[in-house]
């Protein structure tokens, strides 16, 4: 299937987009179009994720928002405190809404126009909240984030307290045996009819279930399909035209099995579940807000990664895994087998500029991420819906802060008991100096047990550790066995994977999720039951199915069909490289950037994840957020990722390769034919399959085309460069000398600074740097003008340390000065700066630091706006287009072969699994 997901458009180039529309033209006609039924079936899966976002949103305000709302504004602004400043009650979703004196807090008509964002932000003089002193930039951040997701509330007035005398139950005296999740799950009797078709009982339970409903189950996939899905699954990898022929062709009765037993024996399984689990485990290799905003590697973080990968490889048993990772200084003290690395599970988070909220973040990686509980809802009142009292996170809360982070011990990942383990004060409406009652180290309310005991071992963390772990434990089991048939069947059984409370329906087929549960709590081991789930007949079956069993089953609750799934980032870019033949098959080792103009080899899952700074490619192709633990992944279909594809310098280069690759396996053969086995061998590298006739007749037709001459277009950004200058007794600049390095996302003039000498710390950042010691010489940002004009420049310069004497700023406009001031300790507006400027002149931003250059760090971002005098506008942002150094090859149109093969990998046959 060959289909486009952008529009022509916005194509950068014009021959590309000449080209790329013809071929299209052409593919459209020979490729299978998607169905109705399977329109449909996107429409209810688009449906679902709604519902799915809603729960997760609710769950975002009661750990995140609705805390800081108490700590900071419900003193003034609550019907608790019965206050109501500037008749503003931030304590209900309607109080919100309807606002105060300044209109209302949140607009849902234009969230963007936010009073409360507004106050907390301090944008306004004359509205500044909390008045006692600004948030920091994390708590701010969550709120603009919850705004950004449309300000989801769920307090809403209760319609049964409205009526008279109507008594409303308590989620604390709801009896959790009530709850099905709850109830250790128990093997179910097999149906009394067993299908035919069916592998495993799990397929007699579905097939059961979709008899009586009057669902069809859909037809086993064929091969080729089935060996692709079992690669992208197991390996997130495709698998290579001679492995599916040698699959396809084979008679062996256990061909399957056999594919199978090999892949889960790969160390790409283990990399490709190991990812998985990161995202349970919310890995990033930055810790966040911490060190007042300034942000800094997580030390270590890499070797919770590689423990990770080790555990999938080895099979742990689950147990295990969870032993060591949250109580690794029991399990392996001095890290004598590597174990104590495990305890990144707990330390890899966000360190938040709040001690508390980096308690919290822990409390909730370890409920939700292991038992699907969300106890973080508990911190400031007790849970609305579930039966965890306030006492329950502050059990958790007195578990952690019994327990310390241990940077320089035996593991930078460790955590350690303290001296003096002790219960903690309940923070009554989560407030630090608000004590309750202590609350005992212990286990949850609702699995608690008549003869637990309070936890006294240490700070407890190895006995929390033991009761979730245990065979006998309700959720443990259940939670995993969702999570791996979510990955594997591409929806979960139960859709809120890190929620299992009182609001969770039992899924559909319940006893598919059950069965497999208890036969997990008996053996622990993931693989085995990765193993069962692959080879039974719901995972084998067809995503093709009628139109009546869609419209019964419009979200395939009973398993009745398989469903259809687009690759993930991991996936995608892992087989990219693989195609191109650029990827590297090294286990492990420190984080690497992937977002350079040249492709890095690394498999994505190595990738420096940077939480602070996330780049912008990972969230365009829907990457897990590492702010917190995430439940499962969410996937859309935007333009910025085909853009990203058709554009990106990475993906043109990759383009590239497959194309050297065809080449080289194709060698020399004459025209006639040569046209002919360049397509099939494309078809064969990306597709791992033959062309179609069709396919090969326009394929060749595109190849036989002539390329037009090209003209690259204009690039403002490109025109930007950095170094160093003297300059003569009127400031003139003399001399330009390019820094010569790149590192840190710096320009300066060595790998290593301060440089003794003139140069000192010498550099520029995006949109600040710091000057030269010589008096008499300037760092220069200099723009080179591609184009005669008219030009207007307008930015902001700011030096703000009242020590030294300042820097001395100018600005070059050709051989014209046309600004000149002296910044010391204040932020000033310059501008609007009026020029007119030739083709292949230079602006130049120059600083040097007068007669001292002590405390000469400053900030200076630069607008320039460029009309030609044929009307032709141009503009660029110092800021916005600052670059490390370019890849000039990209600036190189594609040839007919490295377009189609471009084509080829942006199709959805290549993003697809089935």
């Amino acid at each position: 299937m060959l289909l486009f997901r952008f529009g022509f458009s916005s194509l950068r180039h014009p021959l590309r987009r000449r080209s790329l529309v013809a071929i299209t033209l052409v593919l459209l006609g020979s490729m299978s179009p998607v169905n109705a039924a399977e329109d449909a079936t996107a429409k209810q899966v688009d449906k679902s994720s709604e519902a799915k976002l809603s729960s997760e949103a609710v769950t975002f305000f009661e750990s995140k928002v609705r805390p800081l709302l108490i700590q900071h504004c419900y003193e003034c602004h609550s019907h608790e405190a019965d206050a109501k400043e500037g008749e503003l009650y931030l304590d209900s979703r309607e109080g919100l809404r309807i606002g105060g004196t300044r209109g209302a807090a949140i607009t849902p008509t234009d969230l963007s126009k936010s009073v409360l964002l507004q106050a907390v932000e301090y944008s306004d003089s004359d509205m500044q909240m909390p008045p006692e002193g600004k948030l920091d930039d994390a708590a701010i951040a969550t709120l603009r984030q919850w705004i950004e997701m449309g300000a989801p509330d769920p307090r809403v007035i209760d319609p049964d307290a409205l009526t008279a005398g109507a008594a409303k139950v308590s989620p604390m005296d709801i009896d959790p045996k009530s709850h099905w999740a709850f109830v250790a799950p128990q093997s179910p009797p097999g149906p009394q009819q067993l299908d035919p078709r069916s592998h495993d009982v799990i397929d007699d339970f579905a097939a059961s279930k979709a008899s009586e409903r009057g669902v069809r189950l859909s037809e086993p996939s064929g091969r080729d399909t089935l060996i692709r899905r079992l690669y992208f699954d197991l390996t997130g990898l495709p698998p290579s035209e001679s492995q599916i022929e040698r699959f396809v062709t084979s008679s062996r009765p256990d061909a399957y099995v056999r594919i199978v037993d090999s892949l889960l024996a790969s160390p790409e399984y283990a990399e490709r579940f190991a990812r998985h689990w990161l995202d349970v485990a919310r890995y990033a290799d930055t810790v966040g807000y911490a060190l007042g905003g300034k942000e800094r590697r997580l030390k270590g973080s890499d070797r919770y990664r590689d423990w990770t990968i080790r555990a999938f490889a080895t099979d742990m048993p689950y147990h295990e895994m969870i032993l060591h990772q949250l109580a690794g200084d029991r399990t392996d003290p001095d890290n004598q087998a590597g174990n104590l690395d495990a305890m990144g599970f707990l330390t890899v988070g966000r360190r938040y500029l709040n001690r508390l909220d980096t308690l919290d973040d822990r409390i909730d990686v370890i409920t939700r991420g292991l038992v699907g509980l969300t106890v973080s809802c508990a911190r400031c009142h007790d849970h609305k819906f579930d039966p965890i009292p306030t006492s329950d996170y502050y059990s958790m809360f007195g578990i952690l802060t019994s327990s310390a982070h241990r940077e320089e011990g035996a593991s930078p990942l460790m955590m350690a008991d303290i001296e003096k383990p002790h219960d903690h004060h309940i923070l009554v409406r989560g407030q630090q100096g608000n004590r309750g009652p202590i609350a005992t180290r212990q286990y949850f309310t609702a699995l608690r047990g008549p003869d637990d005991s309070p936890f006294r071992d240490g700070s407890g963390r190895l006995e929390l550790a033991n009761k979730i772990a245990s065979p006998e434990n309700p959720l443990t089991s259940r939670v995993l066995v969702n999570r791996l048939w979510g990955h594997l069947i591409g929806k979960p059984l139960v859709d809120s994977t890190s929620d299992f409370g009182v609001r969770t329906p039992s899924p559909a087929v319940v006893e598919v999720l059950d069965e497999l549960a208890v036969d997990f709590a008996k053996h622990q081991s993931i693989k085995k039951t990765v193993r069962r789930i692959v080879l039974s007949r719901i995972y084998r079956q067809s995503a093709q199915a009628s139109e009546q069993s869609i419209e019964l089953d419009p979200d395939n609750e009973l398993l009745a069909r398989a469903n259809r799934r687009r690759r993930d980032f991991e996936s995608l870019r892992d087989s990219l490289l693989l195609v191109s033949g650029s990827l590297e098959r090294t286990i492990g080792g420190e984080p690497v950037e992937i977002t350079a103009s040249e492709p890095t080899a690394r498999r994505t899952i190595y990738a420096m994840i940077d939480r602070q700074n996330l780049p912008a490619v990972f969230r365009t192709f829907d990457f897990a957020s590492p702010d917190a633990h995430s439940p499962h992944r969410y996937f859309t279909t935007v333009p910025q990722q085909s853009l990203y594809l058709l554009n990106g310098s990475q993906t043109l280069e990759l383009a590239r390769r497959v194309a050297r690759e065809v080449r080289d396996a194709v060698g020399q053969t004459n025209d006639a034919e040569r046209h002919s086995a360049l397509a099939t061998e494309l078809v064969q590298r990306v597709f791992s399959r033959q062309p179609t006739a069709a396919e090969r007749e326009a394929f060749v037709t595109f190849l036989q085309r002539e390329i037009t001459a090209y003209e690259p277009p204009i690039n403002p950004a490109e025109q930007w460069s950095y170094g160093t200058t003297t300059l003569d007794s009127k400031r003139r600049v003399g001399e330009f000398v390019p820094f010569t390095v790149f590192k840190d996302n710096r320009w300066q003039a060595a790998d290593t600074i301060p440089l003794a000498g003139p140069l000192g710390y010498a550099s520029l950042l995006k949109d600040r740097g710091h000057s030269m010691r010589q008096s008499d010489g300037g760092l220069v940002r200099r723009w080179t003008s591609p184009v005669s004009g008219n030009v207007t420049i307008t930015g902001r310069l700011s030096h703000s340390e009242a020590r030294g004497d300042g820097v001395q700023a100018d600005v070059w406009c050709g051989p014209k000065q046309i600004f000149s001031e002296v910044g010391h300790n204040e932020k000033r507006d310059f501008g609007p700066l009026t020029s007119r400027i030739e083709k292949g002149q230079t602006i130049d931003f120059v600083v040097n630091g007068r007669a001292s250059d002590a405390f000469d760090s400053f900030v200076w971002r630069a607008n320039i706006r460029i009309v030609t005098d044929d009307g032709q506008r141009i503009e660029t942002d110092s800021s916005k287009d600052f670059q490390g150094p370019q890849n000039r090859e990209t600036v190189r149109p594609l040839d007919q072969l490295e377009q189609l093969a471009q084509v080829l990998l942006m199709s959805n046959e290549f993003a697809f699994v089935d």
